[in-house]
């Protein structure tokens, strides 16, 4: 009997070391926490220009962030947005040398994706102006009494009163040439053209003033 009870009790001590043991090795194989992924990459925001000749176009970003882009091609803002930020580009201020130039932005609103914003279109077109002047002088009375213009060789204008005149659909680029000249001078008058230099309104220039007078007396 004392020999199955030392046996019995050798079995239990095995037993025992073998489950420390295994408690061991478990608590070793714990796999160790897994870090935290990184902060999603901040992107750009840019696109194409077109339709420049020259310089004083400045774009912003978020109303801030100003970009002076000076020939047609890609642009990009140097500051990067984070994924999910919202982006707004706008233009700060217009083209003005050579020509006076007004820029429209497509598709330059957004949310940020996992990208580059790369999709964005500005298209600059030239200022262009309605083309005038005064008449003084005209007698209007008796026959062939009408003053006949001409711009740049084409389109004639009828003019049979004293007061300001311009000529009908046709409008000149900023910076471009023009010349005006008479067509037609009344019956029994003579008329002579002098430059202008005053504007109108924003939209139409003020480039002439013709006098006109009886047998070529000035009035």
């Amino acid at each position: 009997m004392a020999k199955f009870t030392q046996m019995a009790h050798g079995l239990w001590m095995v037993a025992v070391i073998a489950g420390l043991a295994g408690c061991g090795e478990s608590e070793q194989a714990k796999p160790a926490p897994k870090p935290a992924p990184p902060p999603p990459m901040p992107h750009t925001v840019g696109g194409s220009v077109s339709g420049l000749p020259g310089s004083g176009l400045i774009l912003q970003l978020n109303g801030a962030n100003d970009l002076p882009v000076g020939a047609n091609g890609k642009f990009s803002f140097p500051k990067a947005l984070a994924k999910g930020s919202a982006y707004a580009v706008s233009v700060k201020a217009s083209p003005s040398i050579p020509v006076k130039q007004t820029c429209k932005v497509d598709q330059g609103n957004g949310n940020m994706a996992n990208t580059n914003i790369s999709n964005i279109v500005v298209t600059c077109t030239t200022v262009s102006f309605a083309v005038g002047g005064t008449v003084s002088g005209l007698a209007g009375k008796g026959k062939r009494t009408e003053l006949v213009l001409q711009l740049n060789g084409a389109n004639d204008l009828t003019i049979t009163s004293n007061g300001k005149f311009i000529f009908p659909d046709v409008r000149l680029p900023d910076g471009s040439d023009y010349s005006v000249s008479i067509k037609q001078a009344p019956a029994k008058e003579k008329c002579t053209i002098k430059p202008a230099s005053l504007a109108f309104d924003r939209d139409t220039l003020n480039i002439v003033s013709v006098s006109c007078s009886k047998n070529g007396r000035r009035k």
